[in-house]
């Protein structure tokens, strides 16, 4: 009798555990957007843009400025990562983001893709945002990001 009751105390004492758990490993859950395209912008030389809600208070933003954009940004840069709507620190962040770039030379289409990783300082993260300067006239075409909700 005694090994019954040792049993089912123990299966009670890791349901508990588990349901105590769960909402902190929910936390910690990265999600990942769709492909978020840049499009063009209204002025369709100087920027394109992409945005995504995440909830009625953050937001996934990214734009890229062209090379000969006048612009308060450096020109031939992408911008990519979390903001929060009103005043304060992001809700969320990315934690990776993949990007793909395209260029047409001679009536083809030529793609490249990188990869972003938040994990570890770098020279082009700010906390949650990225910015890059690609090389040989690509263009961001799509990004896809992976973001976490802060704690």
């Amino acid at each position: 009798m005694n090994k019954k009751k040792i049993i089912i105390l123990a299966i009670l004492f890791v349901a508990v555990a588990g349901l105590a758990l769960a909402p902190v490993s929910e936390a910690a859950k990265t999600c990942k957007t769709d492909k978020l395209y840049f499009k063009q912008g209204a002025d369709k030389k100087y920027s394109s843009f992409v945005t995504k809600n995440i909830n009625k208070n953050s937001e996934i933003w990214g734009f890229y400025i062209y090379p000969k954009a006048d612009s308060q940004h450096a020109p031939n840069t992408v911008y990519i990562g979390t903001n929060k709507h009103l005043d304060g620190k992001p809700d969320y962040k990315a934690t990776k983001i993949v990007i793909q770039f395209k260029k047409k030379v001679n009536g083809k289409t030529y793609y490249s893709k990188k990869t972003f990783y938040n994990n570890k300082p770098k020279k082009n993260w700010f906390g949650g945002q990225l910015s890059y300067k690609p090389k040989n006239n690509y263009k961001p075409h799509y990004a896809v990001v992976y973001y976490k909700k802060v704690k």
